[in-house]
């Protein structure tokens, strides 16, 4: 009779060593839940070669591991159930592997920074009695991945599957477990929740890189990022190349060594991206792939304060994040439901950031099968981590329960803006989402609303709801004939705006990012050519649309004292802009700049000039008459004497956009 064999988290070892038995992925163990009604792969390691056997469910399929010891099979869709049964795996005729208790129901990832890894330990009392008071729910089960980072994608992680209850709650992010009680709840089947988050982490170590393919704006950075990252032909042929002209060069050195000669300096080895939670890469190696390519219903997060700064850019990045994790995970269509940021006074130098940050998220809604819980109602503009975690876990669910479930009787969304009219004297804003009706949770007027002319000097609105409770008319004394509106268009805007179902409404600005009456920026995310490029990375910010000061987000030309130094944008095709705005950081020495237009990249036709103050952020505009131009050049013609720390001859430029109608 043969031994069956349980599993345990020790036998969870490293893919380098030589398998001696048969080994599934982490997410295989005791307590396992897989995802309902989809195939369901089945993965792991043995010895090179030998036949594997999974048995689970009255199914049975079978494998052999490949030259490095991995192998995956595939279970066919099977109904949710809370019966805790066994998964046989078996390698050849050695004894079989039994993993226990395993559920069938529904499984969602859960990732992002500090407000997502939060745990109920940390979270308001009245969150930690409700955990409590719940006690011990068997068919909640909770996956705690830990924070780890490589620069080359991994296979296992240590984390083991556990039974949600007062002691293994209590320090698992708070908005994944009241997320997955709830839906256990509603949905009546077995939940796991997968938790891995970083606090602090930006938005790109969390990025899978295939999720860069596709994107125009992000091309360039595509590019960069695989030179860059080990695994990808573009890194690893550099580095093997490298490895070749070093010998070469230690053979070399040794001769004239040898010959009492001095050897030159040896090879550069290619670059890496910088590793970090909060640098370029590391999180998704470690803490998302070892869990690929498990067959989940759909994904949560929280993330974006790391971000802040961003402007729309962030919604170009979180299409990356989410392209890459459904590429990854082969679920194109799988739910990804985030969180909106709430208010919080990041300071008067980022004043305008988070307002921008809110409508970057919301943008994101453009992308199918996504959803956002706005929560500028429930937060702390003194503290950053808003304890209310419950409450965003249940906004969350509304969209999950509404769309991936199908529940067509509730409403998922507080009001968003969907357009606006002029009218005589005011300003008509529409909404979608307003459920039952547009109501304000105080009773008093709705607040933080502004309306401005043709200056876009605001000023607070008188606002009245309609009498059918969809609409909003806004008007002002100070603005007799008003062409713009905005709405908690602040960093520290805790409006009291909400539909009958209790939901707040989501900031916005009419004329941002797109200005109605300037166009738009056909010059986001393009490429650029410097006749002097900046040996210090101080490259990529020209085009981003963050009106920034840093080298991740600001550009500028090399130190030499030649002058002019131009850069010159690729619209990629033949447009008709009739406005630039381009202007200086709060840094360098940077005087005179000239922008001109060229439809050949040869004859350039200067549009506009302007003589920038040292050391000051400023901003210039040149207006002309729509012109045919593919190419648009900065020149910069002069600078001025030393201001600060950097030499007067860097020439900086902040950003620029081109607009067309």
């Amino acid at each position: 009779m043969r031994i069956i064999r349980q599993i345990s988290l020790c036998s969870i070892i490293s893919i380098s060593q030589v398998w001696a038995a048969v080994t599934p992925a982490p997410l295989f163990q005791d307590g396992a839940v897989l995802q309902r009604g989809r195939e369901v792969p089945v993965w792991g390691w043995a010895t090179p070669g030998r036949q594997i056997v999974v048995s689970f469910a009255n199914q049975t399929a079978n494998t052999r591991a490949d030259e490095r010891g991995r192998w995956e099979v595939v279970l066919a869709p099977m109904d949710a159930s809370a019966e805790g049964r066994v998964m046989m795996i078996r390698e050849g005729d050695a004894d079989a592997l039994e993993i226990r208790d395993i559920l069938v129901g529904e499984v969602w990832l859960a990732s992002g920074q500090s407000n997502m890894e939060w745990n109920i330990s940390r979270s308001r009392p009245e969150d930690r009695r409700d955990m409590e008071a719940a006690g011990e729910i068997p068919h909640l089960r909770l996956f705690n991945v830990p924070r780890l980072m490589s620069h080359t994608r991994q296979d296992t992680v240590d984390a083991k599957w556990q039974t949600a209850n007062p002691e293994t709650a209590l320090r698992f992010s708070a908005i994944s477990y009241f997320f997955g009680r709830e839906l256990a709840r509603e949905l009546d089947v077995p939940v796991g929740m997968i938790h891995s988050s970083w606090g602090g982490s930006r938005i790109e170590p969390w990025w899978a890189e295939e999720g860069l393919d596709g994107i125009d704006e992000l091309a360039e950075q595509r590019r960069a990022r695989r030179q860059r990252s080990p695994g990808f032909p573009e890194f690893d042929e550099a580095f093997r190349n490298y490895v070749a002209s070093t010998r070469a060069w230690a053979d070399d050195a040794l001769v004239e060594l040898d010959a009492g000669g001095f050897p030159a300096d040896p090879p550069q080895a290619p670059a890496r991206l910088a590793l970090g939670h909060n640098r370029e890469t590391g999180t998704y190696q470690a803490m998302i792939h070892p869990l690929v390519p498990a067959a989940l219903r759909g994904f949560l997060w929280y993330q974006g304060e790391s971000n802040n700064g961003d402007g729309m850019l962030y919604t170009t990045k979180k299409r990356a994040l989410i392209d890459g994790w459904r590429k990854q995970f082969k679920a194109p269509e799988a739910p990804f439901l985030f969180a909106q940021l709430a208010p919080f006074k990041y300071g008067e130098q980022r004043a305008g950031h988070l307002p921008e940050m809110w409508w970057a998220q919301q943008a994101t809604l453009a992308i199918p099968h996504t959803g956002m819980a706005v929560i500028n109602d429930i937060g702390d503009i003194d503290d950053i981590h808003p304890g209310n975690k419950s409450e965003v876990a249940r906004r969350l669910l509304l969209w999950a329960l509404a769309d991936t479930y199908g529940r067509d009787d509730l409403v998922k969304s507080g009001p968003l803006f969907s357009g606006y009219q002029l009218v005589d004297g005011g300003v008509v804003v529409e909404f979608d989402h307003v459920g039952g009706g547009l109501v304000t949770r105080d009773g008093a007027p709705p607040s933080h609303f502004e309306i401005a002319g043709h200056d876009a000097v605001h000023h607070p609105a008188q606002a009245e709801i309609s009498p059918d409770g969809s609409k909003i008319l806004l008007t002002s004394p100070e603005v007799p004939t008003p062409r713009r509106a905005r709405f908690a268009w602040s960093q520290v805007a805790e409006p009291n705006l909400m539909n009958r179902e209790g939901l707040p409404a989501a900031a916005f600005y009419t004329h941002w990012p797109v200005d109605p009456d300037l166009g738009r920026n056909v010059a986001a995310g393009r490429p650029h050519q410097s006749s002097h490029p900046n040996p210090h990375r101080w490259d990529g910010g020209l085009t981003d649309g963050v009106w920034g000061n840093t080298h991740a987000n600001c550009y500028a030309t090399d130190s030499s004292p030649e002058f002019p130094k131009t850069v010159t944008i690729d619209l990629g095709e033949v447009r008709r802009p009739h406005a630039i705005f381009y202007g200086t950081p709060d840094i360098g020495s940077t005087k005179s700049v000239a922008v001109s237009l060229s439809e050949d990249g040869a004859n350039f036709r200067e549009v506009g000039r302007h003589d920038f103050p040292p050391g000051q952020a400023t901003r210039a505009e040149a207006r002309f008459e729509p012109a045919d131009a593919r190419y648009v050049r900065v020149s910069f013609l002069g600078n001025h004497p030393k201001v600060d720390d950097y030499n007067a001859n860097f020439a900086f430029l902040s950003a620029i956009e081109v607009y067309e109608r």
